[in-house]
């Protein structure tokens, strides 16, 4: 798209073009005038002295023409003007100029002639005057127009300038001014003031539940680490115990990662993590959703691979692709790779409807195959908003043997140490 020009260039080029305009017309209609008004003086100035002197002549007598004029008869009339018309004429004879009128009278025909060089010159003075007068308008309206649009334009100017700084609402300038700009830095005034307060709202909502979820997780979390201790001699119900921990533990892990995606990203601190445990720990956890299916799940890496983000927002993002493939899979594989900068989840499930693809990122999103499968809609847009979030990238493929393979790309790491295959 071809960039448009600035608001300040295009009131300083409305004035030239203006200028252009009314100047161009009244230098045309100038120059017409005085070629008519030229036209009409000189011929009806020819009329009147070839009345007086054809008059003379049929007389008898030989007239005396004035000075400027000359009188020519029949073989007099040189051939240029012989093979004219009777009537006015401009023309040029020899190296000059004329004004001629011809008539015929009886069997005569006369020729009254005037060189028009002073008035050509004058013609031409004019012809000057009126371009000099048009070249000047124009570099007056240029910069009329360009101070004009500085004075026109520092208000918005000051005001953008004062939006780009966040400036409180009480701080932009021409709030008390009665014209557009007034009417525009109030209306800017009051959206900044509801902007801070939903901003406010949002952060003493994030601390709430920051402190009304962890604290309860909390308890819950100790309280099912002693209920374990306790029934580590009842294998049933320690595994019970041992899941509600699990739960907890993982629902504490959740929690703090949707706390960090409301904070702005220059904020956050990025440790190096090893992905290799964060995704092992994310199947183990996937694992009773493939619970009575013959899905085999499987890790494929050759290399522990380090990435610096905080390790809640990988496991939300990790673990969102892997629940959404074992979700999504009835039977055959489920297979991560994982390689330096790049962490592959690829699935044998149902695939992703057409229809859902180009939105599949959204929140609430389901196709008519997806909706009888447990789920929200929410895990692969919070995926998206974490990718977002620390400028990673994922993207989805469609394998030709059907199924799901999702691609996450992020910064490779420095260090990174080769291992065998698990």
């Amino acid at each position: 798209m071809k960039p448009r020009l600035s608001l300040k260039k295009r009131i300083a080029l409305t004035y030239i073009l203006l200028t252009v305009a009314v100047a161009g017309a009244f230098s045309l209609v100038s120059y017409v005038a005085v070629k008519v008004i030229e036209e009409q003086v000189i011929d009806a100035r020819l009329a009147r002295i070839a009345d007086r002197l054809i008059d003379v002549h049929e007389l008898g007598y030989m007239p005396d023409a004035p000075p400027d004029v000359r009188f020519l008869i029949d073989a007099g009339i040189p051939a240029e003007l012989r093979q004219l018309p009777a009537g006015f004429h401009e023309l040029k004879l020899g190296e000059r100029w004329v004004h001629a009128l011809l008539r015929d009278h009886g069997t005569s025909r006369y020729a009254v002639v005037q060189e028009v060089g002073e008035l050509e010159h004058t013609e031409l003075v004019i012809i000057l005057a009126l371009a000099l007068g048009f070249a000047v308008s124009v570099l007056l309206a240029a910069v009329l127009g360009v101070l004009s649009a500085r004075r026109v334009i520092a208000p918005v100017a000051a005001l953008a300038e004062a939006v780009e700084r966040n400036a409180g609402p009480a701080e932009l300038p021409s709030l008390s001014a009665h014209d557009e700009i007034g009417s525009l830095a109030r209306a800017f005034a009051k959206r900044t003031d509801k902007l801070q307060q939903f901003l406010q709202r949002e952060r003493l909502f994030t601390g709430d539940v920051s402190h009304e979820l962890r604290t309860p997780l909390t308890i819950m979390l100790g309280a099912a680490e002693v209920l374990a201790a306790q029934l580590s001699d009842h294998p049933v119900q320690y595994a019970t115990a041992e899941r509600i921990r699990r739960v907890a533990a993982e629902t504490a892990q959740r929690v703090s990662a949707l706390l960090l995606l409301s904070r702005t990203p220059e904020s956050l601190d990025s440790p190096r993590i090893v992905l290799n445990t964060i995704i092992e720990s994310e199947m183990e956890r996937c694992r009773p959703l493939l619970y009575g299916k013959p899905v085999q799940c499987r890790l494929d890496w050759t290399e522990q691979v380090s990435a610096d983000v905080r390790p809640e927002l990988a496991g939300i993002m990790i673990g969102n692709l892997l629940r959404n493939a074992c979700q999504h899979t009835d039977q055959g594989m489920i297979l991560v790779q994982l390689t330096a900068g790049r962490l592959v989840v690829e699935d044998t499930g149902t695939g992703i409807p057409q229809v859902v693809r180009e939105r599949l990122f959204e929140r609430f999103v389901h196709g008519d195959d997806w909706s009888a499968h447990e789920g929200t809609g929410l895990g692969l847009s919070i995926v998206k908003r974490v990718v977002d979030h620390i400028g990673w990238d994922v993207r989805l493929e469609i394998p030709e043997a059907g199924g799901t393979r999702f691609v996450l790309t992020f910064p490779q790491s420095s260090s990174s140490n080769p291992l065998n295959a698990s």
